[in-house]
């Protein structure tokens, strides 16, 4: 390693370019004042020979501020990107598979969530209407397709939180643009034939097959499921966690509008089938669809032809063919030592779970953010960083685990195979198991969530326990009138707001045409 004891971080090489390379160098970058820092540089080194992956085209609310701090504006990022706004996902036919069986996980608290207990006025009450269209506005905008903003909402600021949906090539490609001309963010065209390292085990250089040593003092593993340094060359294995969550593989498409005037939803579509669910991505050309599923209950085959099912009902696009869609086979797990001597990894390097609550992409921010906050480091309190890092991003993938098991577990769907494994409580890690048996007789509690930044918090855990129809003997004598007082006055301000919401918010594709002047033509 060239950083003496006394000497801190003065130079990051990150191998692998795609979206992880790209905005992992743009939060590092962003966050250390380059190109005006004369103390740090940053590279990006990505093999000309090797495509991305192009995976995660949902994102959570986070990256508006992400995006705010790269110095981007969001008219540039949605025109580069064909991005649109997301509000939250609605699961169809999760809970039994039955006519009417919908419900949604929006982005936004639930009204009320810090001034009374929703789950348990739920549970004693147990009304007809759903838990997210009781506490939520964004039930009726996602149905009905609404904006989140209005024309004159700042850039980034929201009526309605949302994310965005976004084309993660694209989305790869204006961050490069954006690291290597505003931000001072270098590249180098290679592709790495092997890794140099100090008697003690610390990478000193990256030998390229052009370049020659690309030495630095930190480097970063962007390089995908080949995990070249973290896996490769520190053997640092994937924490399985097939016997939990079973799906290991995806099919997907890119379907176009027929109509330039479709609507453009709102929110991810996740619907439940037979041997697994698609998911349903509105971008402002065009559809991102996927069959994710278990190799073990279906094959790539039988997979692509449910896909294609699934598109023949949807009449808003144009036909696609068996030949468009592509295959990805993954191995769902994590690695718990994400940060060895001198190495981190981050993106799919990491880790990789099936795209359910769209996870790939927060859990790049927030991994790149937590690394430039360690920033300057030398070389003696790397090994305590590298510990408190790895601490939290084992934890932060346990808990993506367990809430996306979650949504399985709870399913009254017994109908297949599939169905029947994934179900199975057995399964479930000690923690989820544990949460439940309490939850059965008590609220689930912010107590329960050890961190401040829940990737998914405690009112996310709300939305799915209620959607879901999950049953708990709340004891009615535990909760007095006086705590259940306000919620009839919480219902009624929420459907005053939500009115309020609906009269005063255009469509997603009103906003994108009128305001941000997008959607000029599909070729676009």
């Amino acid at each position: 390693m060239s950083v003496t004891a006394a000497q801190s971080v003065r130079s990051i090489v990150i191998l692998g370019g795609g979206a992880a390379g790209w905005l992992t160098a743009g939060i590092l970058a962003a966050e250390h004042n380059l190109p005006d820092n004369p103390n740090l540089t940053i590279t990006v080194v990505e093999s000309p020979d090797i495509s991305i992956l192009g995976v995660g085209e949902g994102t959570w609310p986070t990256m508006r501020d992400t995006l705010r701090k790269l110095g981007l504006n969001e008219k540039t990022f949605l025109k580069r990107c064909d991005a649109s706004f997301k509000q939250g996902t609605c699961f169809n036919g999760w809970v039994n598979g039955q006519p009417g069986d919908r419900y949604y996980h929006p982005f936004s608290l639930p009204a009320g969530f810090f001034d009374t207990d929703l789950f348990a006025w739920w549970q004693l009450h147990r009304p007809a209407q759903p838990f997210a269209a009781l506490f939520s506005t964004q039930t009726q905008l996602c149905e009905q397709h609404k904006a989140p903003k209005q024309p004159q909402t700042p850039d980034f600021a929201a009526v309605a939180n949302y994310g965005y949906h976004l084309d993660a090539n694209k989305f790869a490609e204006m961050l490069r643009e954006h690291c290597l001309t505003q931000l001072g963010v270098g590249h180098i065209l290679d592709h790495c034939d092997e890794v140099l390292t100090d008697n003690e085990g610390y990478i000193t250089a990256l030998s390229g097959r052009q370049q020659g040593q690309i030495a630095a003092d930190l480097f970063v593993d962007c390089s995908g499921f080949a995990a070249r340094l973290i896996g490769q060359h520190y053997g640092e294995i994937l924490t399985p966690v097939g016997h939990t969550l079973m799906n290991d593989t995806a099919v997907a498409v890119q379907a176009p509008y027929k109509d330039e005037h479709t609507p453009i939803a709102s929110a991810t579509h996740s619907t439940a089938d037979e041997a697994g669910w698609i998911w349903d991505i509105g971008l402002q050309h065009r559809k991102g669809v996927g069959y994710v599923f278990s190799s073990a209950f279906c094959s790539e085959q039988e997979a692509k032809q449910r896909l294609l099912n699934y598109l023949a009902n949807d009449s808003s696009t144009s036909r696609v063919s068996e030949e468009q869609i592509r295959t990805i086979q993954f191995t769902p797990g994590y690695r718990k030592h994400l940060w060895v001597k001198n190495c981190v990894a981050i993106g799919t390097s990491a880790g990789f779970i099936e795209p359910l609550e769209a996870s790939a992409l927060v859990m790049i921010e927030l991994s790149a953010t937590m690394l430039a906050r360690q920033l300057p480091l030398t070389q003696p309190a790397m090994h305590g960083a590298a510990r408190h890092f790895n601490t939290v991003f084992s934890q932060r993938w346990q808990r993506i685990v367990d809430f996306l098991k979650l949504h399985y577990v709870l399913s009254q769907r017994r109908d297949t195979p599939y169905w029947r494994a994934m179900t199975d409580q057995a399964a479930c890690s000690e923690q989820l198991a544990d949460w439940l048996q309490q939850w059965a007789t008590r609220s689930p509690s912010l107590s329960d969530f050890m961190f401040s930044e829940e990737i998914f918090p405690h009112a996310s855990y709300l939305y799915i326990l209620c959607g879901m129809g999950f049953p708990s003997d709340i004891d009615p004598m535990r909760y007095t009138p006086y705590k259940m007082a306000d919620v009839s006055k919480i219902i009624e301000k929420n459907q005053q707001l939500t009115r309020q919401h609906l009269q005063g918010l255009p469509a997603n594709r009103e906003l994108l045409q009128s305001t941000f002047g997008l959607i000029v033509n599909h070729a676009s």
